[in-house]
């Protein structure tokens, strides 16, 4: 047998690694996971939810009978979308042996069989391909409002975890809205990394990041765990709320927020980290609007929404009239005169 010239030998060796790697496009692998975990995902959120609701998210009132219509539009199809896939497989596997057996032919060298090999191998590449977009085409919509309910529902869960954690507590009946990794912009660079809190009353920052104590030649060699509140402002508080793009960060990645001239601060520049400025721009202006309790599952509790409207009109420290507008998630005011913090 005459030896195999490099140029042929090469391809050869390039026509059997495509053909390797059409293996699981042949069997529809990636369409089969992602519908397995459709069902997977679907099975698992109404248990998942109803424990949030337990725990104490009373917001995204709609997920309960948005999961049970996407269940209900999932039973239509689930069945129909099984079938073709193992009907278009059983096609992609003929072409594959059909494939196989053209690149077997061409391990002779001949160059019309490796022509046809090749055709062979783009041909089941194409088709392989278009029968996975025929499948997700069926789903693709349904996939992507189940995915999203279940970040819904992983970010509420993340949000409760971390409040359990958290350094300071809530006050009675305030009810937490949204969480996200950020870092509180301190100087045009830098600043303390932490959690950003939104709650129906407060927004809320707090801390919590490992600081390096000891360092050796510019090399960190001890860390400590730094976890504390930062500032907690009342919603009523926020005067304005933008996404700012600031040049050193090269993009819209801030969220600057100023408040009324009662906040314990003017202002705070935020870099929001894994979560979306104009996302948070609608939470913070729907919580401050009062438009958030549309969402809710329970009431809240008007006793504790009556004492707060209850402000004292004297200073219990030195007799003077007290004369603060009480905004939404103020809880506690300061006496102008004597400086006697008076909680509502």
């Amino acid at each position: 047998m005459t030896p195999l010239s490099e140029e042929i030998q090469s391809k050869l060796d390039s026509l059997q690694s495509d053909l390797e790697n059409i293996q699981d496009e042949v069997l529809l692998t990636s369409v089969q996971d992602e519908v397995e975990e459709i069902q997977t995902t679907l099975a698992m959120l109404p248990s998942k939810l109803r424990e949030l609701r337990t725990r104490g998210y009373v917001f995204s009132s709609f997920l309960e009978e948005r999961i049970k219509a996407l269940d209900r539009e999932w039973g239509k199809i689930d069945n129909t979308i099984a079938l073709d896939i193992r009907r278009r497989a059983r096609e992609l596997e003929q072409e594959l042996n059909e494939a196989e057996e053209a690149l077997s032919r061409a391990l002779s060298g001949r160059s019309i069989y490796v022509d046809r090999a090749e055709n062979a191998i783009e041909s089941l590449e194409r088709k392989a391909s278009s029968a996975k977009s025929a499948l997700q085409s069926k789903y693709s919509l349904l996939k992507k409002n189940v995915d999203d309910a279940r970040n819904k529902t992983d970010q509420a869960q993340k949000m409760l975890d971390n409040i359990d954690e958290s350094s300071f507590e809530l006050y009675p009946a305030e009810d937490p809205v949204a969480s996200c990794s950020a870092q509180f912009m301190e100087s045009k660079k830098d600043g303390p990394k932490g959690i950003l809190y939104l709650t129906d009353e407060r927004i809320i920052f707090e801390q919590k990041e490992k600081i390096a104590t000891k360092k050796v030649l510019f090399i960190t060699t001890a860390k400590e765990e730094v976890q504390k509140l930062l500032f907690e402002v009342p919603v009523g508080q926020i005067e304005k709320v933008e996404s700012s793009q600031k040049g050193f960060l090269g993009g819209k990645e801030m969220l600057e927020m100023r408040f009324d001239s009662d906040a314990s601060l003017n202002s705070a520049l935020l870099r929001l980290r894994g979560a979306d400025n104009d996302e948070w721009l609608r939470l913070i202006g729907r919580v401050k609007s009062g438009e958030i309790a549309n969402e809710r599952t329970e009431a809240k509790d008007e006793e504790a929404i009556e004492e707060a409207r209850s402000a004292p009109t004297q200073c219990p420290g030195c007799g003077a009239s007290l004369d603060v507008d009480i905004v939404r998630g103020m809880r506690e005011m300061e006496c102008e005169f004597c400086g006697t913090v008076i909680r509502l």
